[in-house]
């Protein structure tokens, strides 16, 4: 195996390209309950995420090019810690750990000055019934920013469309003596599939949530925190 050492490539595990079919297997994002605490009270937070990608592409000169003319792009939107790129005889292994912006928008609107394409949101749950015992929402989401950061590499060549929807597995811990409960559907939680699935959180689990409506829908977690 040979390393490829092109910063940019890493750009292609998070936010999937069609570079000769290329999508991403998964996004995993580790949030603390502190973390939920921290944003809902009004402070800027950061969350720790991890994804991995078998691309088939074709090792040429012409997308080494546009991996530079991407760049640029990149610089203005995404935070990357570490990135793993593994050259292999059919196309790139990639591994890549950095962090995603977790916002507070209580009425679910986008909150303009977040420059990365997509965040985790947290809103307030307005419905009735059981599930208002569950006072928030925790949304994985393209964010305003989609559109122009999707323009932008279009003009770099047609074919880099990046997806709004996006498979992940949410890894929710409990810190301190918080009180964290859940409620969500259409779930893997460590390996068991559920329709619907609630449980309050006692160390940590880990939520699946790719495939079938994840293709088109965002995904949705409801939780109360005391």
């Amino acid at each position: 195996m040979k390393k490829i050492n092109f910063k940019t490539l890493f750009f292609l595990i998070i936010f999937p390209l069609v570079l000769l079919a290329c999508k991403a297997d998964e996004i995993e994002v580790s949030i603390k309950s502190n973390d939920l605490k921290k944003v809902i009270s009004g402070n800027t937070v950061s969350v720790g995420f991890e994804a991995e990608l078998n691309m088939m592409a074709e090792n040429n000169s012409e997308t080494k090019a546009q991996i530079r003319a991407i760049e640029k792009i990149i610089d203005k939107y995404i935070i990357v810690e570490e990135f793993d790129v593994t050259a292999g005889d059919f196309g790139f292994k990639i591994k890549i750990e950095g962090e995603m912006p977790l916002i507070y928008s209580p009425d679910g609107s986008m909150i303009q000055s977040v420059r990365s394409p997509w965040a985790m949101v947290i809103s307030d749950n307005r419905g009735r019934g059981i599930l208002s015992e569950f006072p928030y929402k925790l949304m994985f989401s393209s964010t305003s920013q989609f559109d122009p950061f999707s323009g932008e590499l279009n003009r770099i060549n047609l074919l880099l469309s990046p997806d709004r929807r996006q498979p992940i597995k949410l890894k929710l811990r409990r810190t301190g003596q918080d009180k964290l409960r859940i409620f969500t559907g259409s779930v893997e939680v460590f390996g068991e599939s559920h329709v619907l699935y609630e449980a309050s959180i006692e160390k940590r689990v880990s939520l699946t949530m790719k495939g079938g409506v994840y293709d088109r829908t965002p995904q949705v977690i409801l939780f109360s925190m005391k």
